[in-house]
């Protein structure tokens, strides 16, 4: 009779533990991945609510785009929480999602960030305008941690699905606004260049709706993500028409 090797019967031994992280890092991320963001989103639809401002059909991708990112980073945190982490596949090309659209949401908020240092004495609201950039730093930590114990599906073609769907139709509305907040700086430079971005990328159609202070329907997220901020004001929309084509809107 040929013996058994003696590690045979061994009982298995059971994988690592993940190490779970301190309160403060858990209350950290928590607040710049999920509260913020989605305080931000809710900030924005109530304010909406307010002033009767019109959503149109086109904004509902948009709007549950901004809402994945923290349900997605959520989603990524709880199972941080547990001893023996684990994502399901769908989830991890939702967080791939997620990190896409907080990627554009960070990018349409750039030329706004000054306007929400400024706001931060008032009770903070400035920090509204930092929440897409703190949830994609959140989201990107998380999952290098979970990364370390468990495997996740790549975030690149749920960031490319992300950025095609919803990026491609915000580019001209972006375009248009970074122009006409570039074409009204006090800097002379900043001016001559905000004038050439309107004339060569620019779109008459969305620079006469940014001058008109009647209009209540929103079109694109970056209309959205601006509220905090007022938007573009039209009188400076108004100011860079007439400096590019020489007649009134």
């Amino acid at each position: 009779m040929i013996a058994q090797p003696a590690c045979a019967n061994a009982p298995a031994i059971p994988p690592a533990s993940f190490p779970l992280l301190p309160f403060l890092v858990r209350t950290a991320l928590w607040f710049a991945g999920v509260i913020l963001p989605a305080t931000a989103l809710a900030v924005a639809l109530f304010f909406l609510y307010v002033v009767g401002a019109d959503l149109s059909l086109a904004m509902g991708v948009p709007v549950l785009s901004l809402a994945s990112i923290p349900l997605a980073n959520s989603v990524l945190l709880r199972a941080l929480g547990t001893a023996r982490p684990a994502l399901p596949r769908r989830l991890g090309h939702l967080h791939g999602f997620a990190i896409g659209s907080a990627l554009l949401s960070t990018v349409l908020c750039l030329p706004h960030i000054p306007a929400g240092v400024a706001g931060l004495r008032y009770f903070g609201g400035g920090l509204l305008l930092f929440a897409p950039a703190l949830a994609l730093m959140t989201a990107l930590a998380a999952r290098r941690l979970l990364q370390a114990h468990t495997p996740l599906p790549a975030a690149w073609p749920g960031a490319l699905l992300a950025l095609a769907i919803i990026g491609a139709p915000e580019l001209p509305q972006a375009v248009n606004q970074a122009g006409v907040h570039m074409a009204t700086s006090a800097v002379p430079a900043t001016r001559a260049n905000g004038m050439r971005l309107l004339r060569y990328l620019g779109n008459e159609k969305i620079l006469l709706r940014l001058c008109d202070t009647g209009n209540d329907q929103l079109a694109s997220l970056t209309d959205l993500l601006m509220i905090a901020n007022q938007g573009t004001r039209a009188g400076d929309a108004c100011e860079a028409y007439y400096r590019l084509s020489g007649t009134k809107p």
